[in-house]
């Protein structure tokens, strides 16, 4: 392998790797990523068995070749060096040269067949869907997922097709069974995902963190057992879990009493209400009155908080408990400049969402006050 490669473009790459790779795994070679040069390009390809990336970026190649390198290690020394041009070499030994302008360095490496061959994708259906709504369904349900993996169906989101006013709409959905959190958005496509197939928390994490804002569109589809993502030259390999995800429509959604307060106003309150809140199993007390809403936490050990905001309320004065991250975690979901909070009495759950808008809503389960 001989090649000439941008700098930043390799460094990017590497960077998207760098939440796939296993770091202290049982299997070495899963720190690893697989660098593979031919016909003009450069095709990195990571996995830890569950999660896998594999991306095309430009380059000269003056030889064929693959070699698998230590990902964390390629990549400090990548984004550190001088020059915008950089030249890889595979050398003797199981090496991978690299030069820089007047930096060298020879790493360590791996022989490709001892890299694991990805699965075949069987693809059943794909959807095209714009890149900044797939990242908003992702943000505002990956927050909801269980993180107790031992509770079958609920450590992974939901994807299924529904019906709306404006057409045929995909949903994500996530819960953790205290709260739940449903997005939806408009597709194009074949949505065919496999029942019982749920998409597992760190793929979630790892679409959040590559997925940009932007109008572009993505591909997404869906085979047995598994989700590939495609965006321009990368693309993106997802092992999903298999298990019911629990039944919720019957939960009972809003109430008569109505609240809408702004969200950067509620965002701060709750932000400074939970200093005090000790740990994630202490109610903080919600007094909701015609005009005001009243949030407060006494704790013996740290202290009081009251704060009072303006609200716009419908509906019987109603006091209730929430757990202040969970509802603050909801709040920040939300991207619109309001927030209104739909409730039926103390102890049923609280619809949050934004008045504006119906692309997402969330459910809490209230908290028994002390």
């Amino acid at each position: 392998m001989d090649l000439f490669i941008d700098r930043d473009a390799l460094a990017r790459g590497l960077a998207r790797v760098q939440g796939i790779v296993e770091r202290r795994g049982t299997h070495p070679v899963l720190s690893h990523v697989l660098l593979r040069a031919r016909d003009g390009s450069l095709r990195v390809t990571a996995t830890d068995t569950e999660v896998a990336y594999i991306g095309d970026i430009a380059a000269n190649v003056e030889k064929a070749g693959e070699i698998a390198v230590d990902a964390a290690h390629f990549f400090q020394v990548v984004r550190t060096l001088p020059d915008a041009t950089v030249r890889l070499v595979m050398g003797a030994g199981s090496r991978l040269e690299v030069t820089s302008g007047r930096a060298f360095f020879r790493l360590p490496g791996t022989a490709a067949e001892e890299y694991p061959a990805l699965p075949a994708f069987d693809g059943r259906g794909s959807v095209t869907v714009s890149e900044g709504e797939l990242l908003r369904l992702v943000e505002q349900t990956a927050f909801a997922v269980s993180t107790d993996d031992s509770r079958s169906g609920f450590n992974g989101a939901d994807i299924k097709q529904i019906e709306h006013v404006d057409g045929a709409r995909m949903r994500f959905i996530a819960t953790n069974g205290h709260r739940l959190a449903v997005a939806s958005s408009s597709f194009e496509g074949d949505l065919a995902v496999t029942p019982r197939m749920l998409v597992p928390r760190k793929a979630l994490a790892v679409m959040k963190k590559l997925l940009d804002a932007e109008e572009s569109s993505v591909e997404l589809a869906f085979g047995d057992g598994a989700m590939r993502l495609t965006r321009g030259g990368e693309t993106f390999w997802f092992r999903m879990l298999d298990g019911d995800f629990p039944a919720w429509e019957q939960l009972p959604r809003g109430g008569k009493q109505k609240a809408v307060v702004l969200k950067d106003e509620l965002t701060s309150t709750l932000r400074r209400v939970a200093i005090l809140v000790q740990d994630k199993v202490r109610a903080v007390k919600f007094a909701f009155t015609d005009d005001e809403l009243q949030i407060q936490v006494h704790n013996v050990d740290r202290g009081e908080v009251k704060e009072a905001l303006p609200i716009e309320f419908e509906g019987e004065p109603i006091t209730i408990g929430f757990n202040v991250k969970y509802l603050a975690e909801m709040v920040g979901a939300l991207k619109g400049d309001k927030v209104q909070l739909s409730m039926a009495h103390p102890l049923g759950p609280c619809e949050v969402s934004d008045p504006d808008s119906d692309d997402a809503f969330f459910i809490i389960m209230p908290m028994r006050l002390d």
